[in-house]
């Protein structure tokens, strides 16, 4: 009885995670994993199944957020590195940023700001 609850936990967490990825859309606010046990937030500028566009804020969390504040978010500044530092236009193969295990915490319009960095990419 335990093997059969298991298998059916697992397969509904793994089915859980692939809905999540494909829930993702330009403008998702989705918390990521920065590989070095902490959390950061990323602002899908641009998806497909090639891949992702995504502006990387500089704030980190201990824990996955389950809501964030936008307004509260900052890519940082070269002239105060402490902290670290956030990049407004980052382009990635989707298999490497589904690998971030991304999860959408909210959403807010990509503006032409935002695009600054993908249009300066895509016209080279």
């Amino acid at each position: 009885m335990s093997k059969l609850f298991l298998f059916i936990f697992t397969t509904f967490i793994t089915l859980s995670c692939a809905n999540q990825t494909d829930k993702i859309k330009a403008g998702s606010i989705c918390t990521i994993e920065d590989g070095e046990g902490k959390f950061g937030i990323v602002k899908v500028l641009v998806i497909n199944d090639q891949e992702a566009h995504v502006k990387i804020y500089k704030n980190k969390f201990d824990r996955r957020p389950a809501q964030v504040d936008i307004k509260t978010l900052s890519l940082g500044s070269i002239n105060n590195m402490e902290g670290g530092f956030g990049i407004g236009h980052v382009p990635l193969e989707r298999s490497g940023f589904d690998n971030w295990k991304p999860i959408s915490i909210g959403f807010e319009e990509v503006t032409q700001d935002d695009l600054v960095g993908y249009e300066m990419w895509k016209n080279q």
